[in-house]
């Protein structure tokens, strides 16, 4: 009776919690960040944490296999939760919280022991650790369709970390790079362990009352995860309107279908194959009785919210991986429900400039799913994006973002991407607007098919003109995409920009970005033009100058450290040194006179929730810039940038890397080594060295005004990075940040 009742109240008091949660406003979303107290899991450093655990010890492993397990889950784990994508308190966390209630009501020991943390990638993935941390991706919850499915998947995660899977399933050498390839690592388990993890996770299910059958589909979204959250047939009249034509032939003519299959081949396999899964707990599920109905027990509208706001992120996410066939399929989705979301707005207006600008790149091919990926509806936007050659995406992508330009005139970022846009045309000779017609295309089509029912009339009429004109003037005309003999229904784009070119706004914004453009670009050809001995001495000069900005006070990032020996990374020593060099930051700034704003994990706990989510947002930054630095990309998270760079007073933010490689060849009368002490630079002192040694340090000042690099600065040396060397040259560089550009 008394379990009853506490069954009962958690119902009235899920109830009461669908109906009265605050719900947030699509049509005004900003990015998911995170809420309430900072958890200890992002303050305490790595090092702790390992003396912790080894503290604790592992009765199933030796001493040395507890030191490789603990450094190598503690720092893999960090590594995710410091790497800008983890939110903690936010809508989607809160509710895997309270299912993760429902699960184990009844044991309450366990579940102080779990905690639950979000993170923005679309990898449809969920994965436990060692720890009891237990991540949920929003690529998983963008694809469920009901809380049932979550839950079960969060019951089968549950079962790893009670049966000490990780400990059993640890790969002792693996490391991987990209944010997703680090989530793969962590949910990999041997398919005894999810047979298992299966096994046990079925009675947890039950027990909650969820329906059986929610175990079955829970199978197929992990089956088809990898498409698209829905399946919308793509119109191919999606782009056309009464201002452009697009050909037909521009789309594929068959379906593309979806290849994924149930009974694959496991072999190679840490997974077991879905039908393997599914005719195991089948037996699971035939072995328990008195099963539930329920699918949505926080309720129906609780689910769709959560689950919209993980398919909001996706877009943000796919941008963020220059994943833009993707987003667009995904903006097209979400504004069926969602038809007067800015942000859906804002982020169409980043990705067709994107595509355009990695168009003119000759690197689209990254940005969409290759040919022989194409499956499902998504398949046929692919397929168009592929087959726009470089002239046709642009004339298209500029009708796009100059339409949400023209309907949202007073929006800030659509103004800040539109005017973008136009600099990015004008700043290229690719795209000249005197090439484009001033007709619409179906009037340029009716006036050539007249042309063409009256030849003899049209050849007299050209043979007489032709006489009276120049070699010029003919060459001009053939080149004149208004005269009716030459309209060429393959180039439709070429009559797709009437109105904007007849936008007296448009004209001249393009003109003055297109005069400051000449305009550097009559002074690269005269410094082309310059003996090497001239061009040098410039060169020169510049350097002299460079990194002088002024500067009274800047933003720094966390700096990133990594000190390897043959060739692995020791993670104890980079950390260590991690805190020395941003020591050795902070000092050499305060002796220049130069405020820092650090913003890093060190001083999340005195920082808080908002140090963590403005840390997040500056990460996230960085990751956009570096998929690809010779593209000058949008910053995703504009308006959050915009707060940060307002707070603080000023745009300029630093990024820092130091990279210290050791092979042990000693070898004493090779070199001279360097001491360097701040702010007295560069004294050389002879030093017996390993030559071993061997340290990169980059340095680069970005501004939060354009979201773009705004200087770069690198410094090799061959000692190991001690924090007075590293302070010199953060010393040097401050001063030279300092320095008022003018003087």
């Amino acid at each position: 009776m008394k379990k009853l009742k506490h069954y009962l109240l958690l119902i009235i008091l899920s109830s009461f919690i669908s109906e009265s949660f605050a719900q947030v406003d699509f049509n005004n979303y900003t990015t998911l960040l995170s809420k309430g107290t900072i958890p200890q899991d992002f303050t305490k450093q790595t090092f702790q944490k390992l003396e912790e655990d080894l503290k604790t010890g592992r009765a199933e492993l030796n001493q040395n296999q507890e030191k490789v397990f603990f450094e190598g889950t503690n720092y893999a784990i960090d590594e995710i939760l410091h790497s800008g994508f983890v939110i903690y308190g936010d809508d989607i966390t809160t509710y895997i919280c309270e299912i993760a209630d429902k699960l184990l009501v009844n044991e309450p020991e366990l579940r102080s022991k779990l905690r639950f943390y979000t993170i923005k990638s679309n990898s449809a993935n969920a994965f436990s650790t060692d720890q009891g941390i237990v991540f949920f991706t929003t690529g998983l919850i963008a694809q469920l369709t009901s809380e049932a499915q979550l839950a079960y998947i969060l019951a089968h995660e549950i079962s790893h970390y009670t049966e000490k899977h990780v400990v059993e399933t640890f790969d002792w050498t693996t490391s991987n790079y990209r944010q997703d390839d680090r989530i793969e690592r962590l949910s990999q388990y041997s398919k005894e362990k999810e047979f298992e993890a299966d096994k046990i996770g079925v009675k947890l299910f039950h027990d909650a009352g969820y329906s059986a059958d929610e175990i079955f589909a829970t199978f197929d979204v992990l089956m088809y995860s990898y498409l698209p959250f829905d399946e919308i047939e793509f119109p191919t009249t999606y782009f056309s309107n009464e201002n452009i034509f697009i050909p037909q032939s521009l789309f594929p003519t068959k379906k593309y279908e979806i290849k994924a299959v149930e009974d694959y081949d496991d072999e190679l396999s840490t997974h077991p194959n879905i039908k393997k899964r599914k005719e195991a707990v089948e037996k699971e599920i035939g072995g328990l009785s008195d099963w539930g109905s329920t699918t949505n027990y926080l309720g129906t509208e609780r689910f769709e919210y959560v689950r919209s706001i993980a398919r909001f992120e996706s877009v943000r996410s796919d941008i963020l991986n220059a994943q833009y066939g993707d987003a667009l399929y995904s903006i097209f989705i979400l504004e069926k429900d969602y038809p007067n979301s800015m942000y859906l707005k804002r982020l169409k207006a980043h990705v067709w400039m994107n595509l355009m600008l990695y168009k003119t790149e000759n690197k689209s091919s990254r940005t969409i799913n290759k040919t022989t990926d194409l499956e499902g509806e998504s398949a046929a936007l692919h397929f168009f994006l592929k087959k726009l050659n470089k002239d046709g995406l642009t004339t298209i992508a500029l009708r796009q973002v100059y339409q949400l330009h023209i309907q949202n005139p007073d929006d800030e970022e659509i103004n800040a991407v539109y005017t973008k846009f136009v600099t990015d045309l004008a700043t290229t000779d690719n795209f000249k607007i005197e090439n484009f017609s001033k007709k619409k295309f179906e009037d340029a089509a009716a006036e050539y098919i007249k042309a063409k029912s009256d030849t003899i009339k049209v050849e007299i009429k050209d043979t007489v003109s032709s006489q009276k004109k120049s070699k010029y003037d003919k060459i001009k005309t053939k080149k004149n995409a208004d005269n009716p003999v030459n309209f060429d229904s393959t180039k439709y784009y070429l009559y797709g920009l009437t109105d904007i070119l007849a936008d007296s706004s448009f004209i001249q914004l393009f003109t003055e970005k297109k005069a400051i453009y000449l305009e550097k670009k009559e002074a690269l050809d005269k410094y082309n033009a310059l003996s090497r001995q001239e061009q040098k001495e410039i060169n020169k000069r510049e350097e002299a100058t460079e990194f002088n900005l002024g500067l009274n006070e800047i933003i720094v990032v966390e700096p990133m450290v990594y000190s390897y020996k043959r060739g692995q990374v020791n993670n104890v020593k980079s950390e260590k040194l991690e805190k020395d060099f941003s020591d050795a930051i902070e000092s050499s700034a305060e002796q220049v006179g130069i405020k820092t704003y650090p913003i890093d994990s060190r001083t999340l706990e005195a920082k808080g929730t908002q140090g963590y989510n403005e840390r997040c947002i500056l990460i996230s930054l960085l990751n956009q810039l570096a998929e690809d630095e010779e593209v000058t990309i949008f910053p995703v998270d504009y308006q959050l940038l915009k707060t940060i760079r307002n707070d603080y007073g000023t745009s300029k933010v630093m990024f820092s890397l130091v990279e210290h490689q050791y092979s042990p060849n000693i070898n004493v009368a090779s070199a001279l080594s360097s001491l360097i002490i701040y702010p007295i630079l560069l004294i050389y002192l002879p030093v017996g060295i390993l030559s071993g040694n061997n340290t990169e340090m980059n340095v680069l000042i970005l501004d939060l005004e354009n979201g773009e690099i705004e200087d770069g600065i690198s410094y090799y040396f061959k000692d190991s990075p001690k924090k007075l060397q590293l302070g010199a040259h953060m010393y040097d560089i401050f001063t030279k940040l300092k320095t008022n550009p003018a003087n």
